[in-house]
């Protein structure tokens, strides 16, 4: 039987220095998700809308991020739909093509966003869950593998903890101990993904990539995924198309407990 290795990654916030992401992955036959809000992070700027288009030519996917990044699960009503439904509607128009993607800001979501989302026309939605290699998840719970940050172990352990994953947690922890960067804990789970099989899940944000310096980070563990004839490249939307076997956990399932990640 095969198994199906699949490698995908997405980037948050809108930044302009996302065209930097873009590069790098271009370079290495790699694909991406960006997730862009329509007002940027904490104030920052995000990319203009020519680069977006271009982005898209160039058979990156783009992604909803909200309008105004706000929790979506302390919202409710009219509000929580502004933020759900036009950040979409605007998206389309710059881009002149459909959006189906969506990304939780903050990682924060309930069964009420979830359904909002659901009934906006999205396909499916992303969380900030990590130290996942599943190929079976809801379309709407779509969970990560890596951040391309420096975080600590017990912050893992408590992003598992969110998630109610206690599997994953109990497979992680010595992974978690012997990895002493980011980047040795992603190519030790791609390792396991080319083994086993699995969806390996790179986010991160470009703003933070370079606040951090950590550039030359990111292009090691990119170029460790990138060229490997038996793996499948995909952008997020991909992954829920059902043409690989991907996202077939019943989608009209949802978590009421709310992500708890940064983003």
């Amino acid at each position: 039987m095969c198994k199906l290795k699949i490698v995908t990654t997405s980037w948050d916030d809108g930044d302009p220095k996302d065209v930097r992401i873009a590069d790098s992955l271009r370079s290495r036959g790699l694909k991406g998700t960006f997730y862009v809000p329509l007002q940027g992070y904490a104030g920052r700027k995000t990319i203009e809308h020519p680069e977006l288009r271009a982005l898209c030519s160039e058979g990156f996917e783009i992604g909803a991020h909200s309008v105004s990044h706000k929790i979506l699960s302390k919202l409710n009503g009219a509000e929580l739909s502004h933020e759900v439904r036009d950040c979409k509607s605007a998206l389309e128009q710059v881009l002149g093509r459909q959006v189906f993607m969506f990304c939780y800001p903050n990682g924060r979501y309930d069964s009420s966003v979830v359904q909002q989302v659901k009934e906006a026309g999205y396909r499916g939605a992303r969380t900030t869950q990590m130290l996942s290699l599943q190929r079976d998840f809801k379309p709407f719970q779509m969970p990560t593998t890596v951040q391309a940050y420096p975080h600590l172990r017990a912050a893992y352990v408590r992003n598992l903890g969110r998630a109610r994953n206690v599997s994953g947690l109990v497979r992680s922890v010595t992974k978690l101990r012997i990895s002493r960067t980011w980047v040795e804990l992603g190519k030790q789970l791609f390792d396991e993904v080319l083994e086993d099989g699995g969806i390996w899940h790179l986010y991160g944000h470009s703003w933070e990539i370079e606040e951090l310096g950590i550039w030359d980070d990111l292009l090691e563990m990119l170029d460790y995924v990138s060229h490997h004839s038996n793996v499948t490249y995909l952008t997020n939307g991909q992954l829920t198309e059902g043409r690989f076997g991907l996202g077939s956990t019943d989608s009209r399932q949802s978590s009421d407990s709310a992500g708890a990640w940064g983003d």
